[in-house]
């Protein structure tokens, strides 16, 4: 009987945990479709698609194979471009919910922060955030590590992410 109770306890802590969404899909839901905003959402299922053009290229094949998915919000309107900082909006949330800050760059009066949230010992999830007067966000989820994300945006042409370039420099000095 105990044991019983305790499988209950588990399976219910679990299923909460995977049905809460995160400060992104948040994010996403309240911007999604509303004019002045850009949203991209790419599935696992596109890149499996990706995947069956060029099978010959294995280190894309492994690239592709380990993304879930990749969401990307921006603001396009110059109306909203003042008044909404998607840096300042989510920051403090995703620090609290185990988020860890990889790399800051500012220049004049951008700031873009790429932080991870780590499962395993392995990248779960990216996510670079741009606050200023262009605010984006984009969050890439799977088993990643930094070379796939680079690698990533050196084959899909995410230019978003070409500061990682720094990151990855970074780590062979070590």
């Amino acid at each position: 009987m105990k044991k019983l109770i305790i499988l209950i306890m588990v399976a219910v802590t679990t299923l909460q945990a995977y049905g809460q969404k995160s400060t992104v899909d948040d994010l996403f839901d309240k911007y999604y479709g509303k004019e002045g905003f850009t949203s991209v959402f790419i599935s696992s299922r596109m890149f499996s698609l990706l995947a069956k053009v060029d099978k010959e290229d294995e280190e894309f094949q492994n690239l592709v194979s380990r993304i879930k998915g990749i969401k990307i919000l921006a603001i396009d309107s110059a109306h909203n471009a003042g008044r909404i900082n998607f840096l300042s909006e989510i920051q403090k949330k995703l620090y609290s919910s185990g988020y860890e800050e990889l790399m800051t760059v500012r220049e004049e009066t951008q700031e873009v922060r790429f932080l991870i949230r780590e499962s395993n010992g392995r990248i779960a999830e990216l996510i670079m955030i741009t606050g200023g007067q262009g605010s984006s966000v984009v969050s890439i989820t799977g088993d990643l590590d930094l070379k796939t994300i680079a690698n990533l945006s050196d084959n899909l042409g995410i230019d978003e992410l070409e500061d990682l370039e720094k990151v990855k420099q970074e780590e062979k000095k070590r």
